[in-house]
């Protein structure tokens, strides 16, 4: 099974996300960082993934 099928970015997308809400989660209760900066990381780690896995598609796509 590849990762870079549309079955398999449905099954690890929320994977990820709950990963993230777990560590974040766990940031947030300690003091690390507030509730708006996981707010700001999330929305440019959730960007640049989205544009690193079209790019990683588009790449297998075309070879």
């Amino acid at each position: 099974m590849s990762i870079f099928n549309e079955s398999a970015a449905t099954m690890v997308t929320p994977l990820i996300r709950y990963g993230l809400i777990a560590v974040a989660g766990g940031l947030i209760s300690k003091g690390y960082i507030t509730a708006e900066q996981v707010e700001i990381v999330a929305g440019a780690l959730i960007s640049i993934g989205t544009v690193a896995w079209l790019t990683i598609i588009k790449r297998k796509q075309g070879a």
